[in-house]
């Protein structure tokens, strides 16, 4: 893997590419040869697999693979190459390939002796190489597809045990051999099903969505079930029910049965199940097991891909994931509960988002009119108007990119969004009315793209719950990769990414107890867009960069008066312009950190003769704010792996905030780690540290946030993109040559910009007390309390309101002792009556006593250093500060 170091000419990444053209020397292999004797391979994908496994083995430098998994890798790339020749984009795609495919995955994996994860694990290791756009989307398609189908496999088996009637010892002389095969054909018979409807219905795999679809299935096939082959209480309701009334009944059932929306899961079957089996059988419900899955396997060489009937015959080459609670499963909560599977995990998180809408209704709450009716311009008209035209506009979409069928699904989607909305506005409006003692917000409740971001964050949510996948590698259910992802439901609302981010923060804070996948999601959409989404060209970014005269960002928390710590959606909505001082020398290429310049957040400072003023927009100075720090902790990451000295990694870093605060045209159309690896890779070079851009490469590769993209494809001149390196020679270097090379060892370096501080993590303090502090709630509110049972040592000596272990027995000892304390009556030395002194002795007045009659009000503090440093003195200044949403 050779590579020219930079000579001013451009450079490419140093990967062989696939050869198509027969330009280079045809490669053939030995070992491939049999194996493509085996399995029958003809010309075309054995030619392509030969150049495949030259080029695999080119790139596994340190043989980390063995020359027969390589093998098997490129025969793999070969066949998804031949079969998708126009690349993921294809519109043919959509309704399937022209020809069948000449050899499936399944082939592949059971002619060369190996299983489905190992292939994965494999294809994983050559994630770096340059393997086409058609082969990555289809390995993440196969890999998603056999996540969910292998977790909803192990779900099949478990509830057709709890359905129907299993042998047992000692009984089967008892029971026909028919009748035992009859249950038999009726567990497979649900598979097949299940199998057929997945490929029609659903585009993306998505865990709940498929495990909806397989409880329908069960309760068609539960139609024509005698009730002696059921199990209680499926058994009774087939008995007791005609057959108009049969079919409600059984799924209402299975969805108690299995803890479901019985809503959720009808309207599925209506919608969708129902006229797929329609079009299935032709008018014709008899079920035959023997011509269903002959229809399943000609679908499945049709498509070419897993062979999913296998999971019943339990095969080896497909080799189900375990879902016994090890990192292939969701970890539990519970230290001794039953471990989870991620079906159960998937629907949790749907449960979770119910419960905190359960007391909210899908129309203002009264306390959110009032907030209304105090505006100078009621809001409540134009947001019902707005909230009418998005559900169209939204449904339309979702039905359009799906079928028609779903428009139901897609209102029952867009009713919880607006409750969510809802309960964050009436959040947000309490708070900001807290802050800042006023009612009027007729500003900002008129503003339509902070109520179309909201609601967008809103359907966001909604969405990535319905829409969770299983992450087998990490064993976690997080957001899956649908054609629904963000930024789907900014592109169908017609929103702007930096609008959107505007309400992020302020929407966890609003909401506090959001479960923390949700939190997670949000703020990895935040740094999404930091990084990338924020810069396309007609981002609102440079526009408010154009109108801003300074450009100047601070990186410390702005000194802001106490009551505003950090900026609210109002803030950053409203965005006032402020004025920002800066001397005319600031705006030389001296390096100078924004730290430095004499620009307040505040605009407190006063324009001096020598000095000249501008202004900036506050939402626009936290943006760039949130990019340094995201940007910073990258290189953090990249420096402990690079082993750079401490002078070098400070001038990178103030070349990388530079480029940020002042060559924002950088960014347009390009990703920050672009700028970030080109930052490392220019100072190294004027600092005469040898390193070369493909070790920097490879090193950043290891990032857990690395994505190949970053370093193959930047954007260089209008449409023409090539590798980073390329974009280093032409246009990084073509803007920032002079600022670099003041760096050089023979120039006197410029002034170098601080590392940005960390951020406290937020404390409340009650009111009227002293050096009082509460750490706020991480874990899950749904969280149950442990037992006695499961308490260690050391928590068993903690007392805990709630605790079953004579509590109130405890409760009443503990307050008679202080009691007799307080009156004199026990026998106690001066020492032994000692105690932590938090409050003044109260007055005796009859506001002090009016005062302890209301309940104390608990607000946030943001711990200076001081307060750490002397707990002794007192927090001044209260506010409402929370953690950040990035890094």
């Amino acid at each position: 893997m050779s590579q020219k170091e930079d000579t001013g000419e451009s450079q490419r990444v140093p990967e062989m590419p696939l050869d198509t053209n027969g330009s280079i020397e045809d490669y053939v292999d030995v070992e491939l040869e049999k194996l493509a004797v085996c399995l029958a391979l003809p010309g075309q994908i054995k030619k392509k697999a030969n150049s495949a496994l030259e080029m695999l083995l080119n790139h596994d430098e340190h043989k980390m693979i063995s020359k027969s998994s390589a093998i098997v890798c490129a025969i793999y790339i070969a066949a998804i190459d031949v079969r998708m020749p126009y690349g993921p984009s294809d519109p043919q795609l959509e309704i399937g390939y022209l020809d069948k495919p000449e050899i499936t995955v399944s082939d592949i994996i059971q002619k060369s002796q190996n299983s489905v994860p190992v292939l994965f694990k494999w294809m994983n290791h050559f994630r770096d190489a340059r393997l086409s756009e058609a082969v990555r989307f289809h390995l993440k398609q196969l890999e998603k597809d056999y996540c969910v189908v292998s977790a909803l496999y192990h779900t099949h088996e478990r509830l057709c045990c709890s359905i129907f009637k299993e042998e047992q010892r000692g009984e089967t002389d008892g029971i026909p051999l028919q009748t035992l095969s009859c249950v038999n054909d009726k567990k497979q018979l649900c598979w097949v099903l299940f199998l057929l409807a997945k490929e029609r219905l659903l585009t993306d795999c998505q865990i709940v969505e498929a495990f909806y679809i397989l409880v329908c299935c069960y309760e068609f096939v539960l139609r024509t079930t005698p009730g002696f082959q059921l199990n209680t209480p499926y058994d009774d309701v087939q008995v007791s029910e005609d057959s108009e009334k049969h079919s409600g009944l059984m799924l209402k059932t299975l969805c108690e049965q299995f803890d479901l929306s019985y809503e959720e899961v009808s309207l599925v079957q209506k919608n969708r199940v129902e006229p797929c089996f329609q079009k299935l059988f032709n008018g014709d419900k008899s079920l035959e097991l023997t011509a269903l899955t002959e229809q399943y396997e000609k679908d499945y060489r049709q498509k070419g891909d897993l062979n999913e009937l296998l999971f019943l015959r339990n095969d080896p080459h497909l080799q189900p994931l375990e879902q016994n609670g090890n990192l292939s499963s969701p970890r539990n909560d519970e230290p001794d509960g039953p471990p989870i599977t991620p079906v159960r995990a998937a629907l949790n998180t749907i449960q979770n988002l119910k419960k905190i809408l359960f007391s909210t209704r899908d129309e203002p709450s009264p306390d959110l009119l009032v907030h209304f009716k105090n505006c100078s311009q009621n809001p409540l008209s134009s947001i019902k108007e707005r909230l009418g035209r998005l559900e169209t506009v939204f449904t339309n979409t979702f039905a359009e990119q799906t079928d028609r069928n779903q428009t139901a699904i897609a209102k029952q989607r867009f009713v919880l969004a607006k409750r969510l909305y809802y309960r964050v506005m009436e959040s947000m409006l309490n708070h900001e009315r807290e802050r800042l003692s006023q009612t009027d917000f007729s500003k900002l409740l008129n503003i339509d793209t902070f109520h179309v971001s909201l609601l967008a964050c809103s359907l966001e949510i909604v969405m990535m719950t319905y829409g969770a996948s299983w992450n087998a590698s990490f064993g976690t259910v997080c957001a899956g990769d649908s054609k629904f992802s963000f930024p789907w439901i900014i592109q169908t609302f017609g929103l702007h990414c930096y609008d959107f981010f505007k309400v992020l923060e302020s929407f966890i804070k609003a909401e506090p107890i959001l479960t923390k996948e949700i939190v997670k999601h949000l703020q990895n959409l935040e740094k999404r867009i930091l990084e990338e989404l924020a810069w396309t060209p007609e981002s609102p970014v440079f526009e408010a960069l154009s109108k801003s005269e300074a450009q100047a960002v601070q990186l410390d928390p702005p000194p802001f008066p106490p009551v505003q710590a950090t900026l609210s959606s109002a803030d950053m909505y409203l965005s006032p312009m402020r004025v920002v001082v800066k001397s005319k020398s600031s705006s030389s290429l001296s390096g100078q950190s924004p730290q430095k310049t004499a620009s307040t957040f505040s605009g407190h400072e006063l324009p001096s003769p020598d000095k000249s003023t501008g202004k900036k927009s506050q939402s626009l100075a936290i943006f760039l704010n949130k990019v340094c720090r995201l940007g910073y902790h990258r290189l953090e990451q990249l420096f402990s792996l690079l082993f750079l000295p401490k002078d070098i990694q400070q001038r990178i870093w103030t070349c990388l905030e530079y480029c940020v605060t002042k060559r924002t045209g950088l960014l347009k159309n390009r990703h920050l780690d672009q700028i970030m690896l080109c930052s490392v890779y220019g100072i190294c070079k004027v600092m005469e540290r040898e390193i070369k851009f493909k070790d920097i490469i490879r090193t950043y590769s290891e990032l857990p946030q690395a994505s190949p993209n970053v370093y193959r494809r930047a954007l260089i001149e209008g449409c023409e993109y090539d590798s980073i390196i390329v974009f280093y020679n032409r246009v990084f270097m073509h803007n920032m040559k002079n600022f670099i090379l003041q760096f050089a060892p023979t120039r006197q370096s410029p002034t170098l910009s601080p590392a940005p501080r960390n951020i406290t993590s937020p404390v409340y303090s009650i009111a009227s007390r002293r050096n009082f502090y509460v750490s706020p709630l991480k874990d899950s509110p749904f969280k149950p309390p442990l037992s006695p049972s499961q308490m260690t040592p050391r928590s068993l000596q903690l007392y805990s309101f709630g605790d079953i272990s004579g509590s109130n027995e405890k409760l009443q000892r503990i307050n008679e002792s202080m009691l007799r304390a307080k009156n004199g009556l026990t026998k106690t030395t001066p020492k032994s009556q000692k105690r932590l002194h938090f409050d003044p002795p109260p007055e005796s007045s009859p506001a002090a006593t009016q005062s302890s009659e209301i309940p104390t009000v608990v607000k946030k503090v943001k711990m200076s250093e001081n307060s750490r440093n002397h707990p002794s003195g007192t927090e001044e200044n209260g506010g409402d500060d929370s953690q950040e949403t990035s890094q």
